[in-house]
C-alpha cells in the first residue's frame, strides 16, 4: 500500500510503503552502500560511487550514470539525525542536475507492523511543485525497487 499527501510549506511531501522485511533489513537498505547500489539508480542509470559515513554530521555521496553518457550525477548532504533502525534525516542536494534546486531535507521513518516495515518518508524544502513531483515519482520507483531486493 503507498499514500502520499502534499504539504504547502516550503514544499514537502509524504510518501508511505510497507515492505515485507523487517525494519532493521530495511533500514540497511537504505544505509549499506553494498545495498543502496542495488536499488538507488533508476532504470537506465547505473551507480557510479556510494559513500556513507553514517553518523551524525556525517556525510553520504551517491553516483549515478546514465548509460551510454559519460557525465556522473550526484546528490549528497549530511546526516542530521540517526536513530538506528527508526529513522535517519539527512540534507539532499545535487550535483550535475537540478542547478537551481536548494538544498532540502529527507526523513525517513521505519516503523515495525509485525513482521514487516511501515516506512514512512518526507522530502522538504522544495522550490516548486513540479521538482516537488519529479521527485516524489522518484521515490515511488525507488520504492519498488527496494520492494524487489528485499
Amino acid at each position: 500500500m503507498q499514500s502520499a499527501t502534499f504539504e504547502r510549506a516550503g514544499l514537502a511531501f509524504r510518501l508511505q510503503r510497507r515492505f515485507h522485511a523487517s525494519r532493521e533489513k530495511v533500514f540497511r537498505a537504505w544505509t549499506e552502500p553494498e545495498v543502496l547500489t542495488k536499488w538507488w539508480c533508476p532504470d537506465g542509470w547505473t551507480p557510479a560511487e556510494i559513500e556513507v559515513d553514517l553518523r551524525p554530521g556525517g556525510t553520504y555521496r551517491f553516483g549515478m550514470r546514465r548509460a551510454g553518457s559519460g557525465e556522473t550525477v550526484y546528490v549528497h548532504g549530511s546526516f542530521l539525525e540517526i536513530r538506528v533502525p527508526e529513522m535517519l534525516a539527512y540534507t539532499w542536494r545535487w550535483e550535475n542536475a537540478f542547478p537551481q534546486m536548494p538544498q532540502t531535507r529527507v526523513t525517513v521513518e521505519f516503523a515495525a507492523e509485525g513482521a514487516g516495515t511501515l516506512m514512512t518518508l518526507k522530502h522538504e524544502d522544495l522550490p516548486e511543485i513540479p521538482v516537488c513531483l519529479q521527485h516524489r515519482s522518484g521515490w515511488l520507483t525507488a520504492f519498488d525497487r527496494i520492494d524487489k531486493i528485499l
